[in-house]
């Protein structure tokens, strides 16, 4: 049986291991934790692209111009407004690097969704079944193209940064440190072929709908 002396010298090593062992659960939780944080975040940001993207649909399919439809549709874009400036601090205040990449998308997006937006409140409302098609009917032989309207712009957006993501969650997130975040997102030039898929179509957003928009 181990006397006195054993026992003194093993009780501070066991308590001190669990103690260890506490801490290092704590640590895990609280870093398990933060990383669903983090994605809960970037999720909500592109759930506000996405959402903005889709509100000249909403305008366009209106049953009505009633006092109660304008004024749903009015508080719908003020709160899609206000999530998309709420992401757009989110993204810059978590990493500055994809803040600056998210803000170029959101400017992108918010012109293509002004103009969509006032073509479709100049459109009458959608009083019968065959008013809620957005595009023209296509063709049989007719394939999606990203520069032909068939891909809504706000997809395209969704696409863009969703890829990013992946460097702000797990290991990924502390190898890419900033200044090699910084040169990978340059050379993965996603603004620059945002800006040139929103140019090659026209302004166009609803699949075609609206090719002759200014």
């Amino acid at each position: 049986m181990p006397d006195a002396a054993t026992w003194t010298a093993i009780v501070p090593i066991a308590f001190g291991s669990s103690v260890l062992g506490t801490l290092a659960g704590k640590l895990l939780d609280r870093t398990g934790a933060r990383a669903e944080l983090i994605r809960d975040g970037y999720a909500d940001a592109i759930k506000a692209l996405n959402a903005w993207g889709h509100y000249p649909e909403r305008i366009y399919r209106r049953v009505d111009d009633s006092p109660e439809t304008l004024l749903r549709l009015e508080t719908m874009g003020a709160d899609l407004k206000a999530a998309l400036a709420y992401s757009t601090g989110w993204v810059s205040g978590e990493s500055a690097e994809l803040g600056r990449v998210y803000s170029a998308l959101v400017e992108l997006l918010r012109a293509e969704v002004t103009i969509h937006a006032r073509l479709a409140w100049a459109r009458p409302p959608a009083s019968k079944a065959a008013a809620m098609n957005i595009g023209e009917p296509p063709s049989a032989q007719a394939l999606p193209n990203e520069g032909d309207g068939a891909t809504p712009a706000e997809w395209l957006i969704v696409q863009q940064f969703s890829t990013l993501i992946q460097y702000r969650v797990g290991w990924r997130r502390v190898v890419w440190i900033r200044p090699l975040l910084r040169r990978r997102l340059d050379k993965l030039q996603v603004i620059g072929h945002a800006r040139k898929a929103f140019s090659e179509r026209s302004a166009r957003m609803l699949n075609g709908d609206w090719q002759s928009a200014p």
